[in-house]
């Protein structure tokens, strides 16, 4: 093996290392949170079972909302590994990781193998993007694609000499990236793509790119599947799909999920703890000459800036905002990051500012490190031990970035920081996950519901909903009640029925005739009843 071929080895391999610790350590420990991890499992489920590939089901009735490229992933996963939380958040995890082996190919391409090992470094410990891709969902497939598709872009704008056809492929993850999410993956593309040739004036990049035969190729990838979806549900697709969650969901707030202009702000440097502060290394001395000056700049960081800023200028301007939204301008960021930490290595590029960013990464530190204890103790049962663990592990490997950060030792600056990510999330999955699983998700009380429904005795809510409890009882929910009347004349025509709520609804002391209620069973907040007549 070569001294090239072993120097990419030995980087991959590295990447590899820090995945395992920060994308598939205990990848399925946490149960199905949330609204779409439940709904996207059960969805590759029922494909699954049905040898379906064409419309997603959702208790076997068409579910429209997202193209199919998870499920595409999942089903196969399913075959080899089972139903379980494991396999269903196994697909973006790879994909997570991939995403972090483009951005060393292109650093690598465009800058130095340094740089792009210290880019994809900081990508798998940023803890949004951890986040992202530890989750059952679509937003990681569509970002690694549309990460990978750039990146060729990229090296083939900044590159004279990239081999013309080798773009192509780019064009096909592009695809992916549609069948993943839809066609906001070819509007941030083009937004992206446009933006850099608007302002790169050395020309060729069209020509690079050719990106008529390529879009023919993302045509070819893509449209198929809609096709095919519409030719099985008629308008309805068109209503649901394109109507509804596209164009609906970015003008008007339909979805509820308004928030201000300004959000991704905050949400954008909230994901890429703990290596935030840092940013302000890349603060030029004069940020006006710095501008005066942009003609100058490399096309390969005008073209990471034109990642960065379309996405969120695009999203912010939406009437719907999810952090998810922004998860594909976390690769560039990381590897401008990573290329400026490189250039810092070296004693003729001292970054500007570094006992500022020290102390801002204290504080940003401190700040988490002092928060989290509370939230565990408000918002999950008064867990403050186990927050207390968490704040432990942000704040101890915090003070040795500070210490090397006002030392100017950038190397160690880049071990601590790796490190403080790499501790966070072990001790996340270790400590924290057993608690937000009681109280995000309902797999405990679930399976205590099946276990007393042996004689059919209906499964009904009070005052409660949670989609993770419809798929962790196989959707045998029979009814979510909202009035106490209600339930007690199911009950009375069933007998029997187990009703799961939460502890402070349960209604002890109101007088309900030959009506026997029994605890059978709680988890976190929640408790399992048996009314019985």
């Amino acid at each position: 093996m070569n001294t090239i071929a072993r120097s990419a080895f030995l980087s991959c391999a590295f990447l590899v290392l820090i995945s395992l610790a920060t994308i598939f350590f205990r990848l399925g420990s946490l149960p199905l949170s949330g609204a779409d991890e439940p709904r996207y499992a059960r969805i590759a489920q029922e494909m699954q079972q049905d040898h379906r590939w064409v419309t997603p089901t959702l208790e076997f009735k068409p579910w429209l909302e997202k193209p199919p490229l998870y499920y595409w992933i999942t089903v196969p996963i399913y075959s080899l590994l089972g139903t379980t939380e494991t396999a269903a958040r196994l697909g973006p995890a790879l994909l997570g990781l991939a995403s972090a082996l483009a951005i060393l190919w292109l650093g690598t391409q465009l800058w130095s193998r340094l740089a792009g090992l210290l880019g994809a470094s900081i990508l798998l410990t940023s803890l949004g993007f951890v986040a992202f891709a530890r989750g059952a969902s679509t937003d990681m497939p569509m970002a690694a694609c549309l990460t990978i598709a750039l990146a060729i872009l990229a090296a083939a704008a900044a590159k004279k000499d990239f081999p013309g056809w080798n773009v192509l492929p780019a064009y096909a993850f592009l695809g992916f990236s549609v069948l993943a999410k839809g066609p906001v993956a070819v509007i941030l593309a083009a937004g992206i793509l446009i933006l850099f040739w608007l302002f790169d004036e050395r020309g060729g990049s069209l020509r690079r790119w050719h990106v008529v035969s390529g879009l023919v190729l993302t045509t070819a990838v893509s449209v198929p599947w809609f096709w095919l979806a519409f030719r099985e549900n008629g308008f309805g697709f068109i209503a649901t799909f394109f109507i509804n969650h596209n164009i609906a969901r970015y003008v008007s707030d339909i979805h509820h999920h308004t928030e201000p202009i300004y959000y991704f702000i905050p949400v954008i440097l909230g994901m890429f703890f703990p290596w935030t502060a840092w940013l302000l290394l890349l603060v030029p001395r004069s940020i006006v000459d710095e501008v005066r000056k942009w003609r100058l700049w490399s096309p390969g960081a005008l073209f990471l800036l034109c990642w960065l800023v379309f996405p969120l200028v695009f999203f912010s301007l939406s009437s719907s905002k999810l952090a998810g939204y922004v998860l594909p301008t976390l690769p560039p960021l990381a590897l401008l990051l990573g290329v400026g930490l490189s250039k810092a290595l070296t004693v003729e590029n001292r970054p500007r500012a570094p006992i500022l960013a020290a102390w801002v990464y204290l504080l940003f530190s401190a700040g988490i490190a002092i928060a989290v204890p509370l939230v565990f103790q408000e918002s999950f049962g008064g867990a403050l031990k186990t927050g207390l663990i968490l704040s432990s592990a942000v704040l101890l490997p915090a003070f040795f970035g500070f210490h090397f950060g006002r030392k100017g030792r950038w190397t160690a600056v880049f071990a601590a920081t790796l490190f403080q990510g790499l501790i966070v999330v072990t001790a996340v999955a270790l400590f924290a996950f057993p608690v937000i699983g009681r109280y995000n998700s309902t797999r405990e009380i679930a399976q205590q519901a099946l276990a007393h429904d042996k004689d059919g005795a209906p499964i009904v809510t009070f005052f409660f909903f949670h989609h993770t409890l419809h798929y962790y009882t196989g959707y045998k929910v029979a009814e979510d009640f909202t009035d106490l009347g209600s339930l007690l004349l199911f009950a009375k025509a069933h007998r029997r029925v187990l009703v799961i709520m939460q502890a402070d609804h349960v209604p002890y002391g109101v007088p309900m005739q030959n009506l026997a209620i029994k605890v059978l069973g709680a988890q976190g907040d929640l408790c399992l009843l048996e009314l019985s007549y």
